[in-house]
């Protein structure tokens, strides 16, 4: 049977206003090499949608988790004015959060999108200023589109010519005001509703040219103009709306992004107090072919991160993948720094395999050699999908990853 049990308390810099009850399911102590871990089982956080600041919703992003998860680990384990250090940067949730609550953030993916995408959220500007750049960028309806794909099947003509205007200005331009409106018009490329650029479409991934031309002809559908710059303005102001800028960007004056592999960080040894991440998905997703459109439009070569990226469906390197990513995670952790890493679980074989019991082992393996990390405790939070997860077809216990296993591990 389920218990309340208030485990943590948030620090003053946390985001929600109202700290929830800690619900534990079931607690245990494991065996693990020469010592013992904790491994509870409960739910940690809240599942309800958009609890957070706003900003963190400004763009999807394929298998990213949700901010309350940074949130909770960076209250427990961190204090304003630390280091929080996400070597699999994504979308920059563990960046942002840490900021919102006085922290500084360092991140690293292989991805140069994750850094377009992160540095605006964390210097965010205002709506005005916003608008008055808009304002001053010419969008010119007749703008030539020779050279570039054909995205007929996604935008009517005059939409296209306009998107691709905004596109080659954003790429000689990179005040804060660009940089942000580039980060709201990659949300709006496609979905589902009017406020996209886009007719109907998926609105997390990129779906392909064929596909959507199959979903235009199934719904007797052809893309309608759509003017971009009121479209960006008002997701804009939406994603503004909670405010902060100011203590935001006084936060991120100390960030620090690198575009490198998580197995060779650019990060000082000892450098962050707080580690937290969640590395590539085993199997489950294809994050270049899932954002090529978001690619297209940064004018971001598609070959050049697939051969960066590591996805895989070999269960053997991942593993080779993930060794030296926690040994490296132990290098820029500073002594009695914390790493919390963020796994599921996945079908191999016919069978069901814990992550976080793979991470355990690579851990107590690394340990024979020297490295300086130990097991801490695991959590498992379990959790009702979303609508965005049932979208995918995704089912408890039968398919993608129906909980957060969560390795705690200490320097």
């Amino acid at each position: 049977m389920a218990y309340d049990l208030p485990l943590f308390q948030l620090d003053d810099h946390a985001g929600p206003a109202k700290v929830e009850p800690i619900r534990i399911f079931s607690e245990e102590t494991v065996s693990a090499g020469t010592g013992t871990y904790r491994k509870t089982t409960g739910e940690f956080w809240t599942e309800r949608q958009r609890q957070m600041h706003s900003l963190h919703y400004v763009v999807s992003y394929r298998a990213s988790f949700k901010p309350e998860l940074p949130e909770f680990f960076i209250s427990r384990y961190s204090r304003p004015g630390d280091v929080v250090l996400d070597p699999f940067n994504g979308r920059g949730t563990t960046a942002l959060q840490a900021n919102l609550m006085g922290r500084t953030a360092y991140g690293s993916d292989v991805n140069p999108m994750s850094g377009r995408i992160t540095y605006p959220k964390c210097n965010p500007v205002s709506a005005d200023q916003i608008d008055e750049r808009l304002d001053e960028i010419e969008l010119d309806p007749d703008t030539p589109v020779d050279g570039e794909d054909d995205f007929s099947m996604f935008y009517h003509p005059g939409t296209c010519r306009e998107l691709v205007g905004l596109r080659r200005h954003l790429a000689e331009n990179f005040t804060d005001a660009d940089r942000f409106i580039e980060l709201v018009a990659l949300s709006r490329l496609h979905g589902h509703s009017p406020g996209f650029f886009s007719v109907y479409s998926f609105p997390q991934i990129s779906v392909s040219a064929a596909n959507q031309v199959k979903i235009n002809e199934r719904r007797n559908q052809a893309p309608d103009y759509r003017p971009i710059k009121t479209r960006i303005l008002k997701k804009a102001k939406r994603s503004l709306a909670d405010g902060k800028i100011d203590s935001i960007r006084k936060a991120s004056k100390h960030n620090r992004f690198e575009l490198c592999d998580a197995r060779e960080l650019r990060f000082p040894d000892a450098c962050a107090d707080l580690i937290v991440t969640s590395p590539p998905f085993l199997n489950k997703a294809d994050y270049i072919l899932d954002n090529w459109i978001e690619l297209w439009f940064l004018g971001i070569d598609e070959d050049t991160v697939r051969k960066a990226v590591v996805q895989t469906h070999s269960f053997k390197k991942w593993v080779q993948f993930m060794t030296p990513a926690i040994a490296e995670m132990g290098r820029v952790l500073c002594s009695d720094g914390v790493a919390v890493v963020e796994v599921g679980e996945v079908m191999i074989g016919g069978g069901l395999v814990y992550l976080d019991e793979v991470i355990v082992d690579i851990v107590q393996d690394l340990r024979s050699g020297g490295c300086p990390l130990t097991v801490e405790e695991v959590l498992i939070h379990e959790q009702n999908f979303t609508k965005l997860a049932n979208c995918f077809k995704v089912d408890n216990n039968k398919k993608g990853t129906n909980s957060h296993r969560l390795i705690v591990l200490r320097k």
